[in-house]
């Protein structure tokens, strides 16, 4: 019996050990669940109305309209976003979440880039705000500038603003201001 006893005194040990990889398959699948949960407040086809700041104080700001299609890929963890405006622009992208480093991640082209730009995105559940951070190459001689967009979900609309932060002054720069609208099927 007195061999018995620390094999006895294990048993808890072991018990909480075997129910640990459990709990935490669960508490991934519960933030991979939540994180989708997020990603499908963008899926649809969104009419776009799109303003960018004046090149100069007198002038009036610069407006353009598209449409952006976002629709699942890859058995419903990422989302691919095609983005066309007013035929002169079109850009593309795919955004989803990983579970390892707990952010989202998205990969951006565009016809105004010759690179891929990589995003990281943070969401915020009591602001239903998602802020997307990346580096924003410019002309050369000049050092990258960090790029930042913050998404509004409002219900069938979104609010994104994005602004340049300069790499030397950290002074920001508005760059425009898109407004999606989701529209009705049918």
């Amino acid at each position: 019996m007195k061999s018995l006893l620390p094999l006895l005194c294990l048993l808890p040990v072991l018990a909480q050990a075997a129910e640990a990889p459990d709990a935490a398959a669960a508490a991934r699948a519960a933030k991979i669940a939540a994180a989708r949960a997020v990603m499908q407040q963008e899926e649809g086809i969104w009419d776009a109305a799109i303003e960018f700041p004046p090149a100069a104080p007198e002038q009036a700001p610069t407006r353009a309209s598209g449409v952006q299609t976002n629709t699942f890929v890859t058995g419903g963890t990422w989302i691919k976003n095609d983005f066309a405006v007013d035929a002169k622009y079109g850009g593309h992208g795919t955004w989803g979440y990983d579970p390892r480093r707990d952010v989202y991640v998205g990969i951006w082209v565009d016809s105004n880039q010759d690179y891929i730009r990589q995003d990281e995105g943070h969401w915020d559940e009591a602001t239903h705000t998602m802020t997307w951070t990346s580096e924003l190459r410019q002309p050369e001689p000049h050092p990258p500038a960090k790029y930042r967009m913050t998404e509004e979900f409002r219900g069938d609309t979104r609010v994104l603003t994005m602004t340049a932060i300069g790499p030397k002054t950290g002074k920001e720069v508005p760059l425009g201001k898109i407004t999606f609208t989701r529209r009705k099927p049918g």
